[in-house]
């Protein structure tokens, strides 16, 4: 019979239930939740509690015809959103578009969970005035939960694939690109800039911000006019933190640098080696390594780096324009010299639909090219 003590998670037990005259099969699940079965021999409810254990192994207890979408969210934030390296920025917002996605679907069973009821509830979001953009972020996160769950046998097939906004929905804001003259004009009157390089990093390799400001001199490889990026730099409650949590899994990643990023890089490091000295003991030390700094070595405030841009962009004639849209730039200048998305896709840092393909290719490219013939052909 079972003992008194308190069983823990996971844990199994066989007992015999003088009731029905059976034996017993129970497992405690992750949440705490005890599961049973029952059957006539001792070696019967051995084998249903080991086939429990497997199951609860590999979908965290979420097995049966009762099972809601709420058990699949669980699941798939402890699985998926608590233990994948991701951005705290991409996390959160994740863990917003799952946390709306519990709030209308938490009770139904997996087995009903269609396109309609996913449709229903983006036309409830859309009624409490959630925009396009949020929505499209809701159905790409419950298109990852539906996936996991499907990868899981929990789900008889992914429902978001054929899943549809609603309609009339005021059309997303379309993000503007610098075309291939404006860049002249940019670059023309960044040339005597002190950040000229950190433009030129943005504009030809389309880094975002804070992977630019991130970088680090050990990632600059001169002798292969290779960049690596690995970190990222941000800014959370007023302080500075650099991190090698990127924003995507294909963040990570290295690019052959176009000659004029080669040159300006070279130039910008003889300047900071000027101004280290000229500072002296003001100089930080907090932040060695970094390459685009203050006059002091410091890390580029956002804001800072935001209004320097805008008003080098003013001096160009150009009108207001933002640091993250050079990174668009970059995308449309090389999708309009007819670089293959694929290939752009790598570029950006993007995760894309054909990772077989992009992993491969890897292998044999260690470093991505896709950006540096086009942009020393309409830079060099």
């Amino acid at each position: 019979m079972a003992g008194s003590r308190k069983r823990s998670n996971g844990e199994g037990t066989l007992f015999w239930e003088e009731r029905r005259g059976r034996w017993v099969a129970q497992l405690t699940l992750p949440d705490g939740e005890r599961r049973k079965r029952t059957a006539t021999t001792k070696k019967e409810a051995g084998q249903l509690l080991t086939r429990m254990a497997i199951d609860v192994e590999a979908t965290g207890g979420v097995f049966d015809q009762s099972s809601r979408f709420s058990d699949l969210a669980r699941l798939w934030r402890e699985k998926v959103l608590d233990a994948q390296v991701m951005a705290p920025s991409t996390r959160a917002a994740k863990d917003w578009a799952l946390g709306r996605l519990e709030d209308e679907l938490s009770r139904v069973k997996l087995v009903h969970l269609n396109a309609d009821r996913i449709e229903g509830a983006l036309a409830a979001m859309a009624a409490e005035g959630l925009g396009r953009e949020s929505l499209i972020k809701v159905r790409s996160t419950a298109n990852q939960v539906c996936r996991f769950g499907e990868r899981r046998d929990l789900l008889r097939r992914n429902p978001v694939s054929v899943v549809e906004l609603p309609a009339g929905l005021k059309e997303s804001t379309v993000g503007r690109s610098l075309t291939v003259e404006q860049a002249h004009l940019l670059l023309a009157a960044s040339e005597a800039h002190r950040l000229d390089a950190l433009w030129k990093v943005m504009l030809m390799l389309g880094l975002r911000p804070g992977e630019a400001t991130g970088l680090h001199w050990d990632d600059i490889d001169f002798n292969n006019d290779v960049l690596h990026v690995r970190h990222g730099l941000r800014k959370v409650d007023g302080a500075f933190e650099v991190t090698d949590q990127l924003k995507t899994r294909n963040s990570r990643r290295s690019l052959d640098m176009p000659p004029p990023v080669v040159a300006a890089l070279r130039c910008h490091k003889e300047a900071q080696d000027s101004e280290r000295l000229e500072a002296g003991g003001a100089w930080s030390k907090q932040w060695p390594g970094l390459v685009f700094t203050t006059v002091t070595g410091t890390p580029l405030d956002p804001s800072n780096l935001r209004r320097d841009f805008s008003y080098l962009t003013k001096s160009a004639g150009l009108g207001h324009w933002t640091p993250n849209e050079l990174r668009h730039s970059c995308a449309s200048i090389l999708a309009a010299s007819g670089v293959p998305l694929e290939h752009i896709a790598d570029v950006m840092g993007h995760d894309g639909t054909r990772m077989t393909w992009q992993v491969y290719r890897h292998v044999v490219t260690p470093s991505i090219g896709a950006a540096a013939g086009p942009m020393e052909e309409i830079f060099g």
